[in-house]
C-alpha cells in the first residue's frame, strides 16, 4: 500500500525517536511505500531551524518532503495556522491508500477534506498530541485559537476519519473539551518504540556500559532532553548527590537552555558519579537506554520515556495522568518532589533487586502494548 504521513504541525527530524520516525519507518519495514509531509523546521542540536522546500529519500526508503508555510501576517500567525501551498496537488500525485494525519491543527488541513471527498476509498487517520500541559496556556490561546479556530477545522475533518487516536488521558480530555471530538470517536494509540531483540539488547548494553566504564553491579541512570526548568533536571542533580550509593551512576543528555546553563554545569561537576554526555541522536539515545537501569523523568512528559520502556528500563516520572492510565504495568516510580525523587533513590540502594522485578514489568509493556510492529499494524486492517 501507499501511506502518507502528514505532520504540518511537527517538525520531522531525520535520526529522532519521536512517533512521526518510528511509525513511518515501520510502515516501510512492513513493505509499504511511505512519505512523510512535514513542516520546512528541523530540529538541530536541540533548537528548531527553517529548511525551506525539501525532498528527499531517506535512509529506510521513507521519502521526506518539507513544505515551507504561507505567510499570514507576521510570525506568530503564521507559525499558529501554519497553511502550505500544494498540498492537495502533493496527494493526487501520491494517490495513497491511507493517510495519518499528525494533529489536524492546521489552515491545510481543509485540502485533505477536499481529496478525500475525491477519493472515498483512502483511509484517513488522525491523532492528538495537545493537552493542556502543551497548550492552551493562555486565555487568548485556549479560548480563540483552540477553542474556535482549531475546533473549526477538527470538526470539518471528522466525518472522514476512520478513526481519531489520543495518546494520552490529557489528549483525550482536551480533544473532548475543545474540540469537542465524541467519545465514541476516539481511541488510544500509545507512543512506542522499537523493541530490541534479547541479543542486540545484551551486545548494545555490554558495549554501552563498557564504553563508560560502568560494571553490570553498578546502577546506571538515565536522564535526557531540553533541560529547562519543567524536566526538574536541578532537583533530579539534587536528590542524586543527597544520596549516598557508591553503586550508582546517573548521565544527562541533551542540551541545556542558557537560562539553566551554568547551575546544571555547577551541579554536575560537583559530582563525580554524574557524567554530562551531550546532545545525542535517537539512535545514540536508544543505546544509552539499553545500557541504564532506570529512566529519570521527574518533570515534563516526554517520549523517550516509552523508549526507555521499549529498551526495557523502568521509569521514575512524575505522575501525569496518561502514565497512570495506560502506561502503569507495574514498572513506574512515580514522583513529585526532590523528596520523593530521594527517597527512590535510597530505596533502590537498600533494596537493588527492586529495580530488576520492574526491569521485567517494562519488558511486559513494551512486547504487549508498546511495540510499533502492533501500533502500526492497527493502521492497515
Amino acid at each position: 500500500m501507499k501511506i502518507v504521513h502528514i505532520g504540518i504541525h511537527s517538525s520531522f527530524t531525520e535520526n529522532m525517536k519521536y512517533q512521526d520516525n518510528q511509525l513511518s519507518h515501520q510502515n516501510a519495514l512492513d513493505g509499504h511505500t511511505v512519505t512523510y509531509i512535514s513542516n520546512a523546521q528541523k530540529y538541530v542540536d536541540g533548537k528548531l531551524v527553517n529548511t525551506g522546500y525539501e525532498k528527499k529519500t531517506l535512509d529506510d526508503g521513507v521519502s521526506l518532503i518539507r513544505l515551507p508555510y504561507v505567510t499570514i501576517g507576521n510570525n506568530l500567525l503564521t507559525n499558529k495556522l501554519r497553511c502550505v501551498s500544494g498540498l492537495y496537488e502533493l496527494l493526487d500525485e501520491l494517490s495513497p491508500d491511507i493517510i495519518f494525519i499528525h494533529d489536524l491543527c492546521f489552515m491545510s488541513v481543509s485540502d485533505v477534506v477536499k481529496y478525500k471527498q475525491a477519493n472515498p476509498a483512502t483511509k484517513l487517520f488522525a491523532d492528538t498530541h495537545t493537552a493542556s500541559y502543551n497548550s492552551g496556556t493562555n486565555w487568548l490561546s485556549l479560548h480563540v485559537l483552540h477553542r474556535i479556530i482549531y475546533r473549526k477545522w477538527t470538526q470539518s475533518a471528522l466525518p472522514y476519519l476512520e478513526k481519531f487516536f489520543f495518546i494520552g488521558e490529557n489528549e483525550a480530555q482536551f480533544a473532548a473539551q475543545n474540540y469537542k471530538v465524541p467519545e465514541k470517536m476516539m481511541e488510544f494509540l500509545p507512543l512506542g518504540g522499537n523493541v530490541p531483540g534479547d541479543l542486540f539488547y545484551r551486545n548494545v548494553r555490554a558495549k554501552k556500559r563498557n564504553e563508560l566504564n560502568v560494571p553490570e553491579n553498578v546502577r546506571l541512570y538515565a536522564h535526557s532532553g531540553k533541560l529547562d526548568k519543567e524536566k526538574k533536571t536541578v532537583e533530579l542533580l539534587n536528590a542524586f548527590y543527597n544520596v549516598e550509593d557508591e553503586n550508582a551512576r546517573l548521565i544527562i543528555m541533551g542540551s541545556i537552555p542558557d537560562g539553566q546553563k551554568e547551575v546544571i554545569t555547577d551541579l554536575v561537576y560537583r559530582d563525580r558519579r554524574v557524567n554530562f554526555l551531550g546532545w545525542k541522536t535517537g539512535d545514540e539515545l536508544i543505546e544509552y537506554l539499553c545500557a541504564s537501569d532506570l529512566y529519570c523523568q521527574p518533570g515534563s512528559v516526554s517520549a523517550t520515556m516509552q523508549n526507555a520502556v521499549c529498551n526495557f528500563c523502568p521509569v521514575m516520572t512524575y505522575p501525569h495522568k496518561a502514565y497512570q492510565h495506560e502506561l502503569d504495568w507495574g514498572n513506574l516510580i512515580f514522583v513529585k518532589s526532590q523528596k520523593d525523587i530521594e527517597r527512590a533513590f535510597q530505596e533502590i540502594a537498600d533494596n537493588p533487586k527492586k529495580l530488576k522485578e520492574l526491569k521485567e514489568h517494562s519488558k511486559m509493556c513494551a512486547e504487549e502494548l508498546l511495540d510499533y510492529r502492533k501500533i502500526a499494524a492497527r493502521m492497515y486492517v
